[in-house]
């Protein structure tokens, strides 16, 4: 999909929603995602004392996260790179290049070292029988992935609460802030809302409650399996 035709898209529904913002809604957009996560963690509260499935605890969480993340990808899908550049300083430029090859480093490290460890637990589990050696690898593999995708998505959430802070800033209605012009500019009560929603700490809390949430579904499904 090109930009332009993203645009569209953005601007149609933008133009359809526009007169249906009930006047609470579009005053303080920040407020009420916060009110909204705030009902929907006492709703997966209730679930988990009354013992309800993963499913649907999964489900709730979603839709605490849903709101801030759908406005935060409408943000940053419209936005140039170049709105986002700024010039740092010498120390901040070197120990950000410094921090990043420290991180490769100790992951390339972190994935020698598991990778190792697994060779031997499959050595040790499976002998020389091949097919038990691919059950055992489909398994591990299958307990690694949920967890590391769960983290990634967590990284994924700081990065983009990184740069709502570089666009818009902490208020929320900011006054200054570098989100284009053209952003739903024939809908302003929608482009109220949805920089409202596209709040850096609306995004971390949802972000974070629903990794916390997904790791502790995917613990609680290992520990029953194993």
């Amino acid at each position: 999909m090109t930009n332009d035709r993203g645009r569209r898209l953005i601007d149609g529904a933008g133009a359809r929603l526009e007169p249906h913002h009930p006047s609470f809604v579009s005053s303080h957009p920040t407020a009420l995602g916060w009110l909204w996560m705030a009902a929907v963690v006492a709703i997966l509260v209730a679930c988990d004392a009354a013992g309800g499935p993963g499913w649907l605890r999964a489900v709730l969480t979603l839709t605490a996260a849903a709101p801030p993340l759908a406005a935060t990808l409408v943000v940053l899908s419209q936005t140039p790179r170049s709105h986002l550049e700024y010039e740092p300083s010498i120390l901040t430029h070197f120990f950000a290049r410094f921090l990043a090859l420290f991180s490769a480093f100790v992951f390339w490290l972190g994935s020698v070292v598991i990778g190792g460890a697994i060779a031997v637990q499959l050595t040790d589990e499976s002998g020389t029988d091949v097919a038990t050696a691919w059950g055992a690898a489909i398994e591990i593999f299958a307990m690694i992935v949920p967890p590391v995708t769960v983290l990634l998505y967590c990284v994924l959430i700081i990065r983009y609460a990184g740069y709502l802070v570089r666009l818009r800033g902490w208020p929320a209605v900011p006054t200054r802030h570098r989100i284009p012009e053209h952003l739903l500019a024939a809908a302003p009560r929608t482009r109220r809302i949805v920089i409202g929603l596209a709040h850096p700490g609306l995004l971390l809390a949802a972000g974070l409650l629903s990794t916390l949430v997904a790791l502790a579904l995917t613990i609680r499904a290992e520990v029953l399996l194993s």
